[in-house]
């Protein structure tokens, strides 16, 4: 387990950050899964539009088949989560520059989607954490997210 991932999940408010440290994907779902928590990981390699990134979230977090692949369904999947019980959550979504940069409307719902449920779970005193890796610096990404080191 990496005592950083762990220290820094327990020690900040749930919410959508930009993650900077080089952790690998495998010991970042090590250190969540020693909490108890729910790991999800998204490669945003898949997710370049609307359409793409709702196929992509939908797998990642096996949404049920009843999710209707639009912005009202995904936020309705996300905020329900009871066919993925768990403590807390972590969305581990890398390469957020293929949405972003190449859907930016799009990437906004989303962003804006993720945000609410950080804050949403949270009221239920529940940890929700979406970290985002890979912006590259894409407009309207860095400047609306909140950067969290490790250091």
């Amino acid at each position: 387990m990496n005592d950083i991932i762990t220290s820094i999940l327990l020690s900040v408010p749930s919410g959508l950050y930009r993650w900077l440290e080089p952790i690998p994907v495998r010991q970042f779902a090590q250190s969540v899964d020693a909490l108890g928590w729910r790991f999800f990981y998204l490669d945003g390699r898949r997710a370049r539009d609307k359409a793409s990134f709702l196929r992509a979230i939908a797998e990642t977090m096996a949404f049920p088949d009843y999710f209707g692949k639009n912005w009202d369904a995904f936020e309705e999947c996300v905020n329900d989560l009871t066919w993925a019980p768990a403590s807390g959550y972590v969305l581990l979504y890398e390469h957020v520059w293929w949405f972003a940069c190449t859907d930016p409307g799009e990437w906004r719902i989303a962003r804006s989607i993720l945000e609410d449920v950080c804050i949403n779970w949270a009221r239920q005193e529940v940890k929700f954490f979406v970290l985002l890796r890979h912006t590259h610096g894409c407009s309207g990404v860095d400047a609306m997210l909140r950067a969290m080191k490790t250091q």
